[in-house]
């Protein structure tokens, strides 16, 4: 049995006015059914995207799987015109990075560009 479905059972075990109890079922019944439906999209943009150009180079790189990499692919299109820095000013995920007395320091991210792309990214 799933932790999920204890908690589920452990919770609706509890004392309730039968009113409250109605709307605690209907409300884990709605968050189970949008975890499913997260799912099921989730696994369709991986499939889809793998099989666009440049998915099994980009989900190559280490943290990078293929939801990550289908999201990636969706925000920057075609990656062959992709060089060094011309990605990052797609994503507009730029920071400032420089090296003082050997410590590495690293400015802050923009906000340009698009969300989608960053927060896959972190």
């Amino acid at each position: 049995m799933s932790s999920e479905k204890k908690l589920r059972e452990k919770i609706l075990a509890m004392k309730f006015d039968p009113l409250v109890r109605v709307e605690l079922k209907i409300m884990a019944d709605q968050i189970r059914s949008l975890n499913q439906s997260i799912a099921e999209l989730e696994k369709t943009i991986a499939d889809q995207g793998s099989k666009l150009e440049g998915h099994r180079n980009l989900t190559s790189i280490k943290g990078i799987g293929p939801l990550t990499g289908s999201i990636l692919l969706s925000v920057i299109g075609d990656i062959n015109f992709c060089g060094g820095g011309q990605t990052g000013g797609v994503l507009r995920d730029r920071t400032a990075d420089f090296e003082l007395n050997q410590t590495e320091h690293s400015g802050r991210t923009t906000k340009r560009g698009s969300k989608l792309g960053r927060t896959a990214l972190v």
